[in-house]
């Protein structure tokens, strides 16, 4: 269930904050989630950037794009699934500290209940170090 038209924030973009709960210090070999926050109301996922707290170098050749990535998903509620919404592609000579990174987005609906993700992911060309990000996703809450 969402809000209601004459409530104030109808239409407004509002931002919630992912943060990696600790550094990522080694090659990524899976999938690493580094935060999951579950939404409390409806709402649509309109954009997202990732901020390199701790930046890093790269490994390794990617045969689709010239680096790693990091996706931004969402698991329905009690399922556990992951479902990619975003991606952010980072370049081969890593990221520095302090950058900010333009990420993809297919605009998604989240129900109250599920769950937004942050992951690292695994791939042929990897984080050679420390590595530690934070995102800020851009949404709007659905309206009855």
């Amino acid at each position: 269930m969402g809000g209601f038209y004459d409530d104030p924030r109808f239409g407004t973009l509002q931002t919630k904050n992912l943060q990696a709960k600790a550094n990522q210090t080694s090659v990524i070999a899976a999938r690493v989630e580094a935060d999951r926050r579950t939404m409390m109301q409806a709402v649509t996922i309109k954009d997202w950037n990732v901020h390199f707290i701790q930046g890093d170098t790269t490994t390794g050749t990617s045969a689709n794009h010239n680096g790693w990535k990091i996706t931004l998903g969402k698991s329905a509620a009690g399922t556990g699934a992951f479902a990619a919404m975003g991606t952010a592609w980072c370049g081969t000579a890593g990221q520095a500290n302090g950058s900010v990174l333009d990420a993809s987005l297919t605009e998604t609906n989240l129900d109250a209940g599920d769950d937004l993700i942050l992951a690292y992911e695994a791939g042929t060309a990897l984080p050679a170090g420390v590595l530690r990000v934070e995102a800020d996703v851009q949404y709007v809450e659905l309206y009855t």
